[in-house]
């Protein structure tokens, strides 16, 4: 590769290498979803200690989930081309897209920032401290927490990982939309020891909004993605049909966000909050004349999934605060 393309750029200091190596930013949507349902089941039970554990324990599963999925993403040549076609005079405008603290100028594996033997080194670090961590975890839930534990890091792990690779089979927006509904949807059944329709409303919600963003995100690196043979939405259906079904799924979850509302109360009304930035995404995806049509729109829908998870939250205070002071009108 040229030493003029931006996946090549210089990284400045030690806490720029270590936001490129772990993506830091990149756990955001992991801790959010899983702080959604820990958040709902302390409205129920004041499980502080277990329920802290649990957003820390994903925390560290998300370093490693984004370490691991890089170095099989640099193994198998999928982000290699990414960024092929933006030179060095486009990094500019991309920082200022981004913002710099979720920029990402390419795999840390590929631009020589960590070696692969080093990665293998910190990708079993953050296991065995995520294992630990789970330990109190499952003392307090015992069975269930172990093979719920399992289920989220088999659809974590083998997102990239050989011989299943599922990101690359076709099936990632499903493993994505399973393991996000999953991570909303456990920490509440492991501290409540129940399970009803909200929740599991709540879940999909989640799942829905991170699936969708991992799909426009995908969308910036299709050309690298086809030639790697993967199967993602903008490689199935091209780039105009992937926006289209973005849009779709949007629909999906803005309905259960008013079956949320109609149901549970008018407090879920502030999901919908976040419409107006949709309308941004939607006129991005329009904007044919735009060199940057297909990137442009991952912060945007970074906004959206992270604000569906805020204001879920906020929700939740809110209307907990409205019922101890014995007034309904959510």
């Amino acid at each position: 590769m040229e030493s003029g393309e931006v996946q090549y750029g210089d990284v400045n200091g030690l806490w720029d290498k270590v936001r490129n190596v772990f993506r830091i930013s990149y756990t955001l949507n992991f801790v959010f979803a899983a702080l959604v349902g820990v958040a709902f089941a302390w409205t129920v039970v004041p499980e502080w200690t277990i329920g802290t554990l649990i957003v820390l324990d994903v925390f560290f599963l998300a370093l490693f989930v984004n370490i691991s999925n890089d170095y099989f993403d640099h193994k198998s040549g999928a982000d290699e081309n990414r960024w092929k076609k933006y030179s060095v005079a486009n990094d500019k405008d991309l920082r200022e897209m981004f913002n710099e603290k979720i920029y990402w100028s390419g795999n840390a594996f590929d631009r020589g920032i960590v070696s692969d033997r080093t990665g293998k080194v910190i990708i079993a670090s953050l296991a065995l401290i995520a294992v630990l961590l789970a330990i109190p975890i499952l003392q307090f839930g015992g069975w269930m927490v172990l093979l719920m534990g399992g289920i989220a890091f088999f659809l974590s792990y083998f997102y990239t990982a050989p011989p299943l690779n599922l990101g690359a089979r076709g099936l990632g927006e499903v493993d994505v939309l399973l393991s996000f509904t999953f991570l909303s949807l456990f920490p509440y059944v492991v501290l409540v020891n129940d399970i009803n329709l909200e929740i599991v409303l709540i879940s999909i919600t989640v799942g829905l909004s991170v699936m969708l963003l991992r799909s426009v995100d995908q969308m910036s690196g299709y050309e690298a993605h086809k030639a790697a043979g993967e199967k993602d939405f903008s490689v199935r259906f091209g780039l105009d049909g992937a926006a289209n079904v973005v849009i779709y799924f949007l629909t999906i979850m803005y309905a259960i966000d008013i079956c949320l509302v109609l149901l549970y109360g008018v407090g879920f009304a502030l999901l919908l909050l976040t419409i107006p930035v949709t309308k941004e995404l939607i006129k991005m995806f329009r904007d044919k004349d735009d060199k940057y049509r297909w990137i442009r729109p991952v912060p945007t829908m970074l906004k959206i999934a992270m604000g569906q998870m805020l204001l879920l939250v906020i929700s939740f205070l809110l209307m907990q605060f409205m019922s101890e002071l014995s007034w309904h009108p959510f």
